[in-house]
């Protein structure tokens, strides 16, 4: 029983970084999600639909990596960072709004706090991709 505590304080704190963690990567979750709709929408069966919004997440990913290692204006290579940090930031927004609330305190400024440093996150994820 004493041990029950640490280790579900570990998991809750894992979860919440692993959301975090995914809200930096809220441009491409959410074209994924938006082309498995539509292709749901056309018709296609929900495996198919699955897939292409999956080949639709990996797209992303794979071309604005290359796109970061490509570019050498230091102007576009901020652009395409701001195009990634401004949807991480809404996204951070809501996931501590929404804890903030479920936890009962004021989530505006928790949402606001972390807000801030997932379009940090993010931006960086960007202007220094991994290889």
């Amino acid at each position: 029983m004493p041990i029950l505590l640490p280790l579900s304080l570990i998991g809750f704190g894992f979860l919440i970084y692993q959301l975090f963690a995914g809200a930096t990567l809220a441009l491409p979750i959410a074209l994924g999600v938006a082309v498995g709709l539509s292709a749901h929408q056309l018709g296609c069966s929900a495996f198919a639909s699955i897939a292409v919004g999956v080949i639709a997440f990996m797209g992303v990913i794979a071309a604005s990596r290359a796109a970061a290692l490509k570019l050498t204006n230091p102007h576009a290579r901020i652009a395409l960072a701001v195009l990634f940090a401004l949807p991480a930031a809404l996204a951070g927004y809501s996931l501590a709004h929404a804890l903030g609330v479920l936890v009962g305190t004021t989530g505006i400024v928790a949402g606001v706090v972390a807000a801030v440093p997932c379009a940090a996150i993010a931006a960086q994820r960007m202007l220094r991709p991994a290889l």
